[in-house]
C-alpha cells in the first residue's frame, strides 16, 4: 500500500482517471491548489481519448485538438486564483482550455493576516456504457495538476447508483454545492455551468461508494473542510484527541506524514497528558516524517516525544546526480499528507490534501479521506516498514532520523511571500476587460483595482502576447491578432531582486465568437490535415490513427486527396453502420471550419446523407 519502491505501490495519475472498458467519461471535476495549463490538456487525453498522459497523441495538434473537443461541456477544473503556472510558450489550443477552468479565490477570515487557500485535490467522475449505465469514481490526492515529481499520495473508490440517498455521499454533495458557489455570474457561460455543477451534485446523491477493501470495506468518512457551514471541523475530530468537541482517547501510535507545518499543531500531539489514559505508562508512539526546510519552524520542547524522519539528500537531489537525466532535472521531496493514529485494535487512516499546519486545519478548504481498519491490518510501525522499504536502519531506507536542536523556532524568510501575497490580493480585487476591434486587429483595456504594490513592481501581458506592460488601473493593449485575444494573462511581480509569473483569468468582454473557428482553422489548415482529422476520428484506434499519420509524414510519402478521399468516405460508411456516434465528433469540424478548400463541398453533402439517415442530433 506504501511501499515507495514498489511499482505495484505506485499510481499513475492517468489511470485514475481514465474511463473503465467499456464506459466513456459523461461529466468530471476537479480540483487543485495550483494548475499546469499543460499537464490539463494532458489528462484531456486521458478522459477524452483514454490514452496515457505520456502518449504520443500529446505531440500531435490533430489528436489534441479532438481529445479538447470531446471533453469540452464534460470537465470543470477548480484552482486557486494566482496560482495557474507561467508557461514559456501557450499553444493556441489551450485558448479552449478557458472553458473548463474556474479560479476560487476566498475571502479573508477574521484575525488571519494571509488569505485562506483552495487547497483540495480531488477528482469526481460520471462514466457512462453503451447501455447507458453510470460508473462514479471518486479521487482524493496530495498532488495538484501540475508536472512536480514530488511524492505524492492517492485513493480512490468507485460508486453506482442506488437510487436511493445514501448519507456517506452527502459531504460529497455539500462540496459540489460550495463549488456551485464559486461560480460567479461574471464568469462566461456561469449559468450553464452551474446546471452542470447542480445535475451531478443531484445525480451523485444516490450513488453509493466502495473501497473495494477487505482491509476498509464501509469504514470510511470523507471529510471537506472550510467549505462553510456543511464543513467537517478537523479540530473536533478524533485525530486531534477529541470527539466533536468532547475528550476522547487520544492513541498508541501516531504517524504524521506532512512536508509542511506549524509548531502549535505538532506541539498539540506531543503532549504528555496523551497517555494519561495508559495509568502512568508511557508507551505511545510518535512519528513525525517532513521536509528537511520545515525543521528550523519547530522547538526541541514541540517535538520531545516525536522520531522525526526527512529525506535524504541524495534522494531530493536525485535527479542532479544522474548525468543522462536530461534538462528537464527536478529535486523531489515529499509532498505526501498522511495521518495514522491507532488506539487498542483499531486503526484510523487519513488522507488527502491537510498539511499539519494551522492554516490547513482551521482555515483553508481542504478535502480529506478517513478510513477505519482492525490494526492487524495497518498499525505504526507496519506503515513506517513500507515507508522505509525495511528497518528504519537499513541502507534502502530512503528517509533519515534528525533531531530537532535549537531551543526556539526561526521563522523561515520566504523571498517570494510579498509577491505571492500581491498575486493573490490582485485576484481578489475588481477587474475586468474589454475587447474592441481596430481594423483587422483588436484593441484590449484591462481595468481593475490594484492592491498596494509598495517597493513591489507588476507587469501584465495577454497569454499568447509576452509583450509586459506596466499593470495600472486601466491597461491597453493594441493591435493584437484573433488568437492573441484570451481571459487567461500573464502577471509579472518583481521586488527588484527575485520576480515571480503566475497566470490569471480576468473576465473579457468583446471577444468575437469566431475566435474558436479560427483556433480551429489554425489546426485543421488544409485538406490534408482535415483528412487526418477524419481518419483519427475514424480510425480503429486512436494511438494506432496518430502513429500511421504521423509514419506517413516521415517517410515522406504524400497522398493526394484524390487517393485519400475515397479511403475516408469508406471508413465513414463502415462507421456509420458499427459507430454512428463517432461520426458527431465530425459535425464539430464542419460547423468550425467553414473554408471550402479546406473541407470540400462533397464531403458535407456526404455528412449531412449520413446525419439525416441516421437522425443524428
Amino acid at each position: 500500500m506504501f511501499q515507495t519502491n514498489s511499482n505495484r505501490d505506485r499510481l499513475d495519475y492517468g489511470k485514475v482517471l481514465i474511463p473503465p472498458d467499456g464506459y466513456v467519461l459523461e461529466k468530471a471535476v476537479g480540483t487543485t491548489y495550483s494548475l499546469n495549463l499543460e499537464a490539463l490538456t494532458a489528462i484531456s487525453i486521458v478522459l477524452g481519448l483514454q490514452e496515457e498522459t505520456d502518449s504520443e497523441i500529446l505531440h500531435n495538434p490533430i489528436s489534441m485538438l479532438n481529445a479538447l473537443q470531446k471533453v469540452s461541456g464534460k470537465l470543470l477544473i477548480f484552482c486557486e486564483a494566482g496560482q495557474i503556472k507561467h508557461i514559456n510558450h501557450p499553444s493556441t489550443l489551450m485558448l479552449l482550455l478557458e472553458k473548463m477552468v474556474i479560479q476560487v479565490a476566498l475571502s479573508k477570515k477574521k484575525g488571519m493576516l494571509g488569505f485562506p487557500a483552495f487547497h483540495p485535490k480531488t477528482w469526481l467522475m460520471q462514466y457512462r456504457n453503451t447501455d447507458g449505465k453510470r460508473l462514479y469514481r471518486f479521487a482524493v490526492l496530495s498532488r495538484n495538476l501540475t508536472f512536480d515529481r514530488s511524492w505524492d499520495i492517492c485513493f480512490c473508490m468507485n460508486g453506482t447508483e442506488t437510487g436511493q440517498q445514501t448519507e456517506k455521499t452527502e459531504p460529497l454533495v455539500h462540496f459540489l454545492e460550495f463549488l456551485t458557489d464559486q461560480i460567479s455570474g461574471d464568469i462566461r457561460n456561469a449559468r450553464q455551468k452551474r446546471l452542470f455543477l447542480r445535475t451531478l451534485k443531484s445525480e451523485v446523491r444516490t450513488v453509493s461508494f466502495s473501497t473495494d477493501s477487505k482491509e476498509f470495506g464501509d469504514d470510511f468518512d470523507i471529510l471537506p473542510l472550510g467549505i462553510g457551514a456543511n464543513a467537517w471541523d478537523m479540530k473536533k475530530d478524533p485525530l486531534f484527541c477529541t470527539n466533536r468537541g468532547k475528550p476522547s482517547y487520544c492513541f498508541h501510535d501516531l504517524v504524521v506524514f506532512s512536508p509542511f507545518l506549524s509548531g502549535s499543531i505538532i506541539e498539540e500531539w506531543n503532549r504528555q497528558e496523551h497517555n494519561r489514559y495508559h495509568q502512568g505508562k508511557s508507551d505511545t508512539k510518535r512519528t513525525l516524517i517532513t521536509r528537511r526546510s520545515e525543521l528550523e519552524k519547530l522547538t526541541k520542547d514541540q517535538v520531545s516525544n516525536f522520531k522525526i524522519y526527512v529525506l535524504k539528500n541524495d534522494v531530493v537531489d536525485g535527479e542532479e546526480l544522474i548525468s543522462d537525466a536530461g534538462d528537464n532535472k527536478q529535486r523531489q521531496d515529499i509532498h505526501a499528507k498522511i495521518y495514522l493514529k491507532r488506539i487498542y485494535a483499531h486503526t484510523d487512516l487519513y488522507l488527502g490534501s491537510m498539511n499539519a499546519t494551522s492554516a490547513a486545519v482551521g482555515a483553508n478548504v481542504e478535502m480529506m479521506i478517513r478510513l477505519g481498519c482492525q490494526s492487524r491490518y495497518l498499525y505504526g510501525d507496519s506503515i513506517l516498514k513500507e515507508l522505509f522499504c525495511g528497518p528504519a536502519d537499513a541502507p534502502t531506507n530512503p528517509f533519515e532520523e534528525v533531531e530537532v536542536r535549537q531551543a526556539t523556532a526561526t521563522e523561515q524568510v520566504d523571498e517570494t511571500k510579498e509577491m505571492e501575497q500581491f498575486v493573490k490580493a490582485f485576484c481578489r480585487k475588481r477587474q475586468k476587460a474589454e475587447v474592441t476591434a481596430n481594423g483587422e486587429r483588436y484593441d484590449v483595456t484591462v481595468i481593475c483595482e490594484l492592491p498596494e504594490l509598495g517597493n513591489l513592481k507588476a507587469e501584465i501581458a495577454p497569454l499568447r502576447r509576452s509583450v509586459y506592460q506596466e499593470l495600472s488601473g486601466k491597461t491597453e493593449f493594441r493591435g493584437m491578432e484573433l488568437l492573441q485575444l484570451s481571459e487567461f494573462y500573464q502577471i509579472r511581480v518583481s521586488n527588484g531582486e527575485n520576480s515571480i509569473e503566475r497566470i490569471v483569468m480576468i473576465s473579457t468582454v468583446g471577444i468575437p465568437d469566431g475566435r474558436e473557428n479560427a483556433i480551429v482553422g489554425s489546426i485543421v489548415k488544409d485538406r490534408e490535415s482535415f483528412a487526418e482529422y477524419v481518419a483519427f476520428v475514424l480510425g480503429d484506434s486512436y494511438l494506432m490513427s496518430a502513429l500511421e499519420a504521423q509514419l506517413q509524414g516521415e517517410s515522406g510519402e504524400q497522398s493526394t486527396e484524390v487517393q485519400r478521399m475515397p479511403a475516408l468516405y469508406e471508413k465513414m460508411l463502415r462507421t456509420a453502420s458499427d459507430e454512428p456516434e463517432k461520426l458527431k465528433e465530425i459535425e464539430y469540424l464542419l460547423k468550425m471550419v467553414q473554408d471550402r478548400k479546406v473541407i470540400p463541398d462533397e464531403f458535407r453533402e456526404l455528412y449531412e446523407t449520413f446525419r439525416t439517415t441516421l437522425r443524428l442530433r
